[in-house]
């Protein structure tokens, strides 16, 4: 008995750790101050835990605190950003100022995938098997990043950009 209590005090300080590294690890690793609201894991964003079209946040221009998942934009090329449960293909696109694309999160691995693109306040989720699309349009030329959000894929490299040329 002395044993099982000892290892379910262990397992409960493990998971109040894990969820605070989760809610920090966000703040340190760009992801924007106000995408955390109303949150269970600051710093991280929402995502749809029940499955698509279900549950809060959900559709076309639908915004999480300050993230969104903008519309497609009907005649503009698509640019699939493939990822796996180890890479995120391709890592890098080039398109114009002012040219609108739709960005494609197609996901191919076994674990959930988030594709956050911070300048533009875009953050995409795909279950395992699933994909989401939304519009980019972007007016000033540079360079934009893109990396999955899940603890340790964007240490893991699941990172490109999105270059804009005049």
């Amino acid at each position: 008995m002395k044993k099982q209590a000892i290892v379910g005090i262990v397992l409960i300080v493990g998971g109040v750790a894990g969820l605070l590294f989760v809610g920090s690890w966000g703040a340190r690793h760009g992801i924007p101050w106000g995408w955390h609201q109303g949150s269970m894991m600051r710093g991280f964003g929402r995502h749809d835990m029940f499955g698509p079209g279900r549950g809060p946040g959900r559709g076309p221009g639908r915004r999480w605190g300050e993230a969104q998942v903008l519309p497609p934009v009907a005649g503009a090329r698509t640019i699939d950003v493939v990822t796996t449960d180890s890479s995120c293909q391709p890592a890098e696109v080039s398109i114009k100022t002012g040219e609108a694309i739709n960005i494609r999160l197609v996901n191919q691995g076994v674990t959930p995938h988030v594709l956050v693109l911070p300048q533009q306040r875009i953050w995409l989720f795909a279950p395992p098997g699933q994909s989401v699309t939304s519009g980019v349009k972007t007016d000033q030329p540079g360079e934009y990043t893109f990396f999955c959000a899940i603890p340790g894929n964007r240490q893991a490299r699941m990172t490109g950009r999105i270059i804009v040329t005049p």
